[in-house]
């Protein structure tokens, strides 16, 4: 029996792998194990009422779960009969919620008892036509209601076959203006993630791999279709675990993770409270991280307690999944660029000039020499929805192959070793969350308090970073607690400031512009100078 399916689309997944092995467990939460039989039985119930709600293939359906077997047996349900997932971030304010489901047109939501009060916000906001996995609540009027009872009583429906090119999944992430953009992968680019991890990674059934991030993070795409691919078994760290470093590494002990996949935030969390010398972490044999800058010393102290685990510094925007690999089996060097390593199989990255609209031959840098990546990949998404202009900007086709402009500042070496330097843009990454920085500013120069606002991320002793407002041009009657509260509800809960500070003096730039940067630079600094 092969290790992976042959599965062209992700619409069989579940059930492919119940056929093979019904009781392999294939999520284990705090208080349950789920066999492949049980979440492929519940995803068929789910996708039954999907279509009784008259949900079609290539229909939006919003997922607006908390992380766990709830969210991951909506997302295969939803893709099972052709429809298009879009996992909502639980704790992002009702108003957001709402814009991505008017921009998307979703109509159907799968959600569950803890998060029936910012649905009902959400309603009011954008009205829901169907929404599974709630009981009847006030607010809710004329929404068509099936509860998690009616669920278990229905019939399994039999998952459809997928064309390869159809979309499967979006994931959002906000744009330049403020506004959410999704990106659209199809059953094809999610498949050949997961192949490709299969294959990379030598994964197999055997592998307990950690299920850390919540599905509108692109990192989740892991345990989402790699781990039913290959029949390999989830081990959910759910928040309250993350929040404690300390029952974090006893949960990967008890529960004899193989495979543990985060932002470097949460690594440097077990490294300082994680309690890693009372702890046996023999039987990681990987440990992954990506979505933000670690350091080499963060690295090498990790490897001291995972005496058998391969460490992997894993690149590439969510438009990509990923696209190269940097494998560590001993500390990083700590004065140098961290290495972002290899391309992946069949990617090919390109270091192209800054200024060049396309990666043709005549555009590329010298070795060495740094510019920005342009990444090819059998992973790359088929698109920004609805956003045909921005696609055209950064998705163009060289020599027969589709190229993404990743605005990654990189170099190549001789030996084909990239290494990364930054963003063209002010995109940055807060906790592996990617934000935009003039699009979070945006949003907060829309609320009362001051002419202008610049937003800085300020690196804590901790190792944390934090969002730090910088306010001009201040109202005598400003409010820090009740302008924060007001960033809170529009803003989803890593791209919101924890502190403001205010800025006396203006900087602009040659062309007589607000000099952002500058000022960012300067609010972090303030922050900094207060705290000697």
């Amino acid at each position: 029996m092969s290790r992976a399916l042959t599965a062209q689309s992700l619409s069989t997944l579940l059930a492919e792998q119940a056929m093979r092995r019904a009781d392999a467990p294939a999520v284990v939460d705090v208080s349950r194990s789920w066999t492949y039989g049980e979440v492929a039985m519940a995803a068929g119930q789910m996708a039954a009422a999907l279509r009784d709600a008259g949900v079609h293939a290539g229909d939006r359906v919003g997922v607006h779960c908390n992380k766990g077997a709830e969210g991951f047996i909506a997302m295969h349900a939803v893709v099972s009969i052709g429809a298009v997932a879009v996992p909502l971030d639980p704790g992002s304010p009702a108003a957001r919620i709402g814009t991505i489901c008017e921009r998307m047109q979703i109509d159907a939501v799968i959600s569950h008892a803890p998060r029936i009060k910012t649905l009902v916000q959400v309603h009011a906001l954008r009205p829901i036509q169907t929404v599974l996995g709630v009981a009847p609540a006030e607010g809710l009027a004329g929404v068509t209601i099936v509860d998690a009872d009616e669920l278990g009583r229905l019939e399994p429906l039999t998952p459809v076959n997928v064309d390869p090119g159809d979309s499967s999944y979006i994931i959002t992430t906000s744009g330049s203006t403020g506004e959410p953009k999704g990106m659209v992968h199809t059953h094809r680019s999610a498949l050949a993630y997961a192949d490709m991890t299969i294959r990379t990674y030598d994964m197999t059934p055997d592998d307990r791999v950690s299920d850390i991030a919540p599905h509108h993070f692109d990192i989740s795409t892991h345990s989402l279709w790699s781990v039913p691919r290959v029949g390999a078994t989830n081990v959910v760290i759910s928040e309250p675990y993350q929040r404690l470093p300390a029952s974090h590494s006893q949960r990967l002990q008890d529960e004899g993770v193989t495979f543990w996949y985060s932002v470097p935030f949460l690594l440097h969390q077990l490294v300082l409270r994680g309690d890693l010398t009372n702890r046996d972490l023999s039987a990681l044999r990987w440990v992954h991280f990506g979505g933000e800058v670690i350091s080499a010393e963060v690295i090498g102290q990790m490897m001291q307690y995972c005496p058998n685990a391969r460490f992997g510094n894993i690149f590439g925007p969510a438009e990509t999944n990923q696209c190269s690999l940097a494998i560590f089996d001993g500390p990083p060097p700590p004065d140098q660029p961290l290495s972002v390593g290899f391309p992946l199989d069949h990617s090919i990255i390109r270091v192209v000039d800054v200024n060049a609209d396309d990666p043709g031959d005549e555009h590329l840098m010298p070795v060495g020499e740094m510019g920005e990546m342009w990444a090819h990949t059998p992973q790359l998404m088929d698109g920004y929805w609805d956003q045909p202009e921005l696609n055209a900007r950064v998705l163009h086709v060289h020599e027969g192959k589709r190229f993404y402009r990743t605005g990654d500042l990189i170099s190549i070496d001789s030996h084909g070793e990239m290494s990364f330097y930054g963003r063209v843009d002010h995109q940055v990454k807060v906790r592996g969350f990617r934000i935009e920085l003039e699009g979070i500013e945006l949003e907060l120069e829309q609320i009362d308090g001051a002419d202008h606002v610049v937003v800085g991320i300020l690196r804590t002793e901790s190792g944390e970073d934090e969002l730090v407002a910088g306010l001009l041009g201040v109202q005598s009657e400003f409010d820090e607690a009740e302008f924060l509260r007001n960033a809170a509800s529009v803003l989803p809960a890593h791209a919101v400031p924890t502190r403001t500070v205010q800025i006396a003096t203006a900087s602009f730039t040659g062309s007589g512009k607000l000099d952002r940067r500058a000022l960012r630079e300067h609010a972090v600094s303030i922050v900094r100078e207060v705290a000697r």
